[in-house]
C-alpha cells in the first residue's frame, strides 16, 4: 500500500493531468462554437434575439457533439464505460450547459445592444465569452462527478 504523501501526490497529478486535458478540450470547443456563431452572423446578421438564441444555440450542439467524443474518448477514457447511464448523464448536463450558454448570450448581448448601444457582432462575441465561462465550469464539475465517474473500488485499487 502507498503512503499517504505519495498517494496524494499520484491522486493530484492524475487530476490536474485530466483537468488539463479538458482544458484542451474545451479550447476546441471554444473554436468550434465560436467558428459556427461568427460564421452564421457574418452570412446572416440577426435581427432579432430570436435569431440570436438559434444562432448560439446551434453552435454550442456543435460544440457539446464535440465535446463528448474527445472528453469521452481522452479526458475521461478511463471512467468511460458508454453506458446509456452514461449518455442520460452527459445529455443532461449538456442541456444546462446549454441553458447557461443560451441565456447568458441573449440576455446580455440584448443588454450590451439596446442599453449600452456596442454592435451586435462585439456584444454577441462579449457574452459568448462569458457563456462559455460558465458553462463550461459547469460542465466540467458535473462530468467529473456524475457523468464520468470512476467507480469507488476501481479507483481505490489504482493506487494500491
Amino acid at each position: 500500500m502507498l503512503t499517504d504523501p505519495l498517494r496524494l501526490r499520484l491522486i493530484m497529478r492524475r487530476s490536474m493531468k485530466r483537468y488539463t486535458k479538458f482544458i484542451l478540450v474545451g479550447a476546441m470547443n471554444a473554436g468550434v462554437d465560436l467558428a459556427v456563431l461568427n460564421g452564421l452572423l457574418f452570412v446572416a446578421p440577426p435581427k432579432s434575439e430570436f435569431t440570436l438564441f438559434l444562432y448560439n444555440t446551434l453552435a454550442v450542439v456543435c460544440a457539446i457533439l464535440n465535446s463528448y467524443v474527445w472528453n469521452r474518448r481522452w479526458t475521461f477514457a478511463d471512467a468511460s464505460d458508454g453506458t446509456w447511464r452514461q449518455r442520460g448523464l452527459f445529455i443532461m448536463q449538456a442541456l444546462v450547459n446549454l441553458a447557461v450558454n443560451d441565456l447568458t448570450v441573449v440576455w446580455l448581448s440584448s443588454y450590451l445592444v439596446f442599453a449600452k448601444s456596442v454592435p451586435m457582432l462585439i456584444s454577441s462575441n462579449a457574452s459568448k465569452g462569458l457563456a462559455m465561462f460558465l458553462s463550461s465550469s459547469i460542465s466540467y464539475f458535473f462530468m467529473r462527478l456524475f457523468v464520468f465517474r470512476t467507480p469507488r473500488t476501481k479507483a481505490i485499487r489504482r493506487y494500491r
